[in-house]
């Protein structure tokens, strides 16, 4: 018996087309923010590079994926995953040439006070940049052990005795990759937000308020995509379990700002008031 909603496939496809389309709305509204204030001001240019690497990494990685397991290619997700990545480039590309002067780099810190709590010196000015990548690899590490490795085990039973420990090994590093590209996505507004909440007053204006509340909406879409996977399709996709599990924490540190988005939208205001 096939799953309940397979003759309705075409739908649960809508939900992953949407997920760019919200994306793309994301970097509308940001744009549209600087060039109508003419300032980059309030711009977090580290979570906007931590989206260009999650896009960048993302069309490298279903390529390995198709060439490892010899799957068959869909042109139309993989030329949408090419767009989000082409549209990400730009996007930082362009602000950065024509914006960073109104940058305000001390204010996007993340990583920073953790250095300073760890008491570790930085090797260069800009070391703290690499915080948001280590605390990635220190939670897709951890979901690395707690997955059960599909592509090492598919490795394991697809090859020959010679030929065996290499596709393991490699089944292993993609399972590896898949987990930390999850893992920064989840984790890469998490600048954006410290830039939030360490203004005074606390108060973001409209479009870029906009702009995280519409990335919000698009990983809700794609836990949505995932959730309902088994309604729609007979085989269940690898990384799936991780993939739900990093969309709900992305969720999880969207919410509280996402309250205070949708109150000031409701009362007419605006600009967002974050609490003090």
């Amino acid at each position: 018996m096939g799953p309940p909603l397979q003759r309705w496939a075409v739908l649960h496809d809508a939900l992953n087309y949407s997920t760019a389309v919200f994306w793309l709305l994301a970097y509308g509204a940001v744009l549209q923010k600087v060039q109508r204030e003419r300032s980059a001001c309030g711009v977090s240019f580290q979570t906007l590079f931590a989206l260009v690497v999650v896009e960048v990494s993302n069309v490298l990685l279903i390529l390995s994926l198709l060439a490892f397991h010899g799957k068959p290619f869909h042109l139309d997700f993989f030329l949408v995953d090419c767009t989000s990545a082409a549209v990400s480039i730009w996007a930082f590309v362009h602000l950065f040439r024509n914006f960073r002067t109104s940058y305000e780099q001390q204010r996007d810190s993340f990583g920073l006070k953790y250095l300073r709590l760890l008491r570790l010196r930085c090797c260069c000015a800009a070391g703290h940049l690499c915080c948001l990548y280590l605390l990635s690899f220190l939670l897709s590490f951890s979901m690395f052990l707690l997955r059960r490795s599909p592509h090492a085990a598919l490795a394991r039973s697809s090859s020959s005795s010679s030929s065996s420990s290499s596709r393991v090994a490699l089944g292993l590093l993609l399972s590896l990759w898949e987990c930390f590209n999850d893992s920064v996505l989840a984790l890469a507004l998490l600048p954006q937000l410290q830039m939030f909440y360490s203004k005074r007053p606390r108060k973001v204006s409209h479009l870029l308020g906009t702009f995280v509340a519409m990335l919000f909406c698009a990983r809700v879409l794609a836990f949505l995509y995932w959730l309902s996977f088994p309604l729609f399709h007979r085989s269940e996709p690898t990384g799936r379990g991780i993939h739900l599990a990093t969309e709900a924490l992305n969720i999880l540190i969207l919410l509280d700002f996402l309250y205070y988005y949708v109150k000031a939208k409701l009362a007419g205001q605006e600009d967002i008031a974050l609490p003090i």
